[in-house]
């Protein structure tokens, strides 16, 4: 049987990995470690990309911001935080609307045009590929 400092000693081993999991396997039994990976709670690095603003088919008023990039789609900057934007929400181009998480970079996605948030197309922690539209937006 392990010692508690053994343990500990295991505990820290996983922490400062890259292992998501450690499984040991002995005479008397055996170890299970996992950790959970929240990367929301990792700081935002300030990369900016801009996303392609395209007309709806459903009307010229309305348009779609798309995603950029494939990635996680985070509606807020951390899970506890009110969300960037909301439906009736006013953006400007430079308006941050939401986060999208790719490989450990998280780009602030801007809005891109001026208007009305009308709809969110996509829920937090989605997977989202290039070009899905995420929000529509009523220009002004």
């Amino acid at each position: 049987m392990l010692s508690l400092e053994e343990i500990k000693e295991l505990v820290k081993v996983l922490e400062d990995s890259s292992l998501n999991k450690l499984e040991l396997k002995y005479e008397d039994g055996k170890v299970l470690l996992e950790k959970t990976v929240t990367a929301i709670n990792e700081p935002v690095v300030n990369t900016t990309v801009a996303p392609m603003a395209m007309p709806a088919k459903t009307g010229e008023q309305i348009v779609e911001i798309t995603a950029p990039m494939v990635g996680t789609f985070y509606g807020a900057p951390d899970p506890k935080a009110e969300p960037f934007v909301k439906v009736g929400s006013k953006v400007t181009p430079n308006t941050v609307v939401c986060i999208l998480e790719a490989m450990k970079l998280f780009s602030e996605i801007e809005a891109e045009v001026e208007g009305e948030i009308t709809e969110i197309l996509v829920k937090d922690g989605e997977f989202v590929e290039f070009g899905q539209p995420l929000f529509k937006v009523k220009t002004v």
